[in-house]
């Protein structure tokens, strides 16, 4: 499920957070769907149990996980799946538009980017 790249600018615990989200937008983690232990998933990743803890505090901030004590992390009833369908459906418009005029996912990433960058900058 979580693959991290330990030479990327972006920490581990961002990554994982962002990797949980994904997967949860993609409906991969449904509401109710327990996540493995902190420890379990810090030894998976080869990575300390606080950077686990801290992603997964910080997913629970925001409403996408749900904390039970003694019990573990849950994706939480109430998350983003729903919200965000609709912009994957987009998404996957968008696609079909780039093959459609023969533009590669890289080329697509990259427009993506500087679309977004160029919004960031207004």
């Amino acid at each position: 499920m979580i693959v991290l790249d330990k030479k990327s600018p972006i920490p581990i615990h961002k990554q994982i957070i962002l990797q949980i989200k994904k997967e949860v937008i993609l409906g991969r983690l449904k509401p109710g769907d327990k996540l493995p232990p902190v420890r379990e998933m810090a030894a998976r990743l080869k990575v300390n149990v606080n950077t686990v803890l801290r992603a997964f505090e910080d997913l629970t901030r925001e409403g996408i996980l749900e904390s039970q004590h003694g019990k573990g992390f849950f994706v939480s009833a109430q998350n983003m799946q729903q919200e965000l369908s609709k912009v994957i459906e987009y998404l996957k418009r968008v696609v079909k538009e780039f093959k459609k005029h023969e533009i590669d996912k890289y080329l697509g990433m990259t427009l993506l980017l500087e679309v977004w960058k160029d919004e960031s900058d207004q």
